[in-house]
């Protein structure tokens, strides 16, 4: 009689295929089940094997005590369950003690695999021992590897789960980039698909993925403890293996929300806010000089002097028809003035504020590569600035600032703030892009484009405006098109995840103001690859 512990996803399709192949098969699990057998007092008395697709090394050694005393010569443990090398040479000096045989045998293959008979068996232990059940191990399995003696198989089946996280993890954050910046993840993955670096698991998980189907194949939970035991492996071998650490704290963080669910959950992991963190490269020119705020005011849209309280604000530079040229920042510092934009708008900006520059006495210092800033949430931090749809402070320094790791952008998305180039882009008007409250002064002197503004404000209608979306479906791109019975109502321009919803901004043209819910249409085709609604 063959005794199989453990009734999960793997362990019941291989206990359906062993009975289907005739084998005196008895089953066990530690909760009830349908198809376990009743024992009352589990014991592997009457089994000549015992085969063991326990969860983890908790419950395996466990299990192993329970059913130690009627263990002995002639019976053999095979284990199949995924647990640490500790454990399985635990396991080896058990079973040599009591006098049974021993087989650390953790297999490659998920839910259809394992229905299929499908499994891989890597082995360790005794050679004439693998032949002595390969024929048992063949019905579940459709290539056994021998390694040598334990724990060859469980180090093997450990790095090779990692290598499938790995792999997984960086699919998952190709696709967010690549979505973010407006490639379908549909033709990502035909792309993918030709590419030296794609793997079949890609090909497994990624078709789930898109339709946010994450049924359980190999659980987050089990992958989390997996990649702790490559951790623990790394350790202690001396191993340099920082990539681990990586994956784990990834699948750590998907486990909080989905820890039943498929591993390949972890593309629904939402971006680490930040409450604090540099903002990257910015385009940083310094306007001094006698004649530098009355400039500077005739040229900006917002009013220079709100700057005097130490405040950074919002600011356009507009072309004579009222159209963006560029988006900025300004505050005051002692003397002189800083504005900040997109490090990609560095030479615009200098050509924008040059332009203007005729008998002013005004001196432009680019300082790009001088200076550094940071945001913080917190708006008694440093200069009060509304970068992300909420109050928060700015901090310039001449150090550079340590990378942190987190981003504002599930903020920034939320709370309905456009950024450069995403929602603002040449030509934009501020009234479309909701500017007209936080970037618009409509007291202050003249500049270029101010009276295109002030028409428009009378006007009140714009032929687009910013709205804030739900989507329905993870990794819809950016430039994602907008449809209301087969007609193009607006397109999307930022995407992300945030408190567990898939959020997005984007632009609603006018004769569509009054819908609220929207087919979303691929960027590269007219396949409907979701819906929207808006918020």
């Amino acid at each position: 009689m063959t005794l199989l512990l453990g009734l999960g996803i793997i362990g019941s399709r291989c206990a359906d295929n062993l009975s289907a192949a005739g084998i005196d098969l008895k089953t066990w699990n530690r909760t009830p089940k349908d198809r376990a057998d009743s024992i009352t007092e589990l014991s592997a008395a009457d089994a000549e094997v015992i085969l063991c697709y326990l969860m983890d090394e908790h419950a395996v050694r466990d299990i192993f005590s329970q059913i130690a005393p009627s263990l002995g010569e002639g019976k053999t443990f095979i284990n199949h369950a995924t647990i640490d090398p500790d454990t399985t040479m635990w396991l080896d000096a058990q079973c040599r003690a009591l006098g049974c045989d021993f087989l650390d045998c953790p297999f490659t293959g998920s839910k259809d695999a394992s229905a299929g008979g499908n499994l891989v068996y890597y082995v360790s232990g005794k050679p004439e021992l693998l032949e002595k059940h390969r024929s048992l191990l063949e019905i579940t399995s459709r290539e056994i590897m021998f390694l040598g003696p334990p724990p060859a198989a469980t180090v093997v089946k450990v790095t090779t789960n990692l290598v499938t996280a790995s792999a997984v993890t960086a699919l998952a954050e190709a696709l967010e980039i690549s979505r973010r910046h407006g490639v379908d993840p549909r033709d990502y993955t035909k792309a993918l698909a030709l590419n030296a670096s794609y793997a079949p698991v890609h090909g497994l998980k990624t078709p789930s993925i898109l339709e946010d189907d994450f049924d359980p194949h190999f659980s987050t939970k089990n992958m989390l403890k997996d990649a702790r035991f490559s951790e623990a492996l790394a350790a202690e071998a001396g191993a340099h293996a920082p990539g681990i650490s990586t994956v784990s704290a990834l699948l750590e963080q998907a486990s909080g929300h989905a820890a039943e669910e498929d591993f390949s959950a972890l593309v629904k992991n939402e971006p680490y806010p930040a409450d604090f963190a540099p903002l990257g490269p910015r385009a940083i020119i310094e306007a001094s000089g006698p004649d530098a705020a009355r400039y500077l005011n005739g040229q900006i849209s917002n009013d220079i002097a709100l700057t005097e309280s130490g405040d950074t604000i919002s600011a356009c530079l507009l072309n004579a028809k009222g159209g963006l040229e560029c988006f900025v920042y300004v505050r005051k510092m002692a003397e002189s003035y800083i504005i900040d934009a997109p490090i990609s708008e560095r030479e615009t900006l200098i050509a924008r504020l040059d332009k203007y520059l005729i008998a002013d006495d005004v001196t432009l210092t680019d300082v790009s590569d001088q200076l550094h800033i940071s945001h913080s949430l917190d708006p008694e931090a440093g200069s009060k600035a509304n970068r992300f749809g909420m109050p928060g402070s700015d901090l310039i320094t001449d150090e550079e600032p340590e990378p942190i790791f987190g981003t504002f952008e599930g903020l920034r998305i939320f709370n309905g703030a456009p950024k450069w180039p995403n929602e603002l882009f040449p030509g934009i008007l501020p009234a479309e892009a909701g500017l007209e409250e936080s970037a618009i002064s409509f007291t202050k002197g003249c500049y270029t484009g101010q009276e295109v503004v002030s028409r428009m404000k009378r006007a009140g209608k714009v032929n687009r405006k910013l709205v804030k979306l739900v989507l329905n479906k993870p990794l819809i791109p950016k430039n994602s098109r907008l449809m209301v019975d087969g007609k193009e109502a607006g397109i999307i321009t930022s995407v992300t995840r945030f408190d567990s919803k898939e959020i997005a901004l984007g632009y609603l043209k006018r004769k569509f103001e009054e819908a609220k819910e929207f087919e979303v249409v691929s960027p590269s085709s007219d396949q409907v690859i979701g819906s929207a609604k808006l918020t």
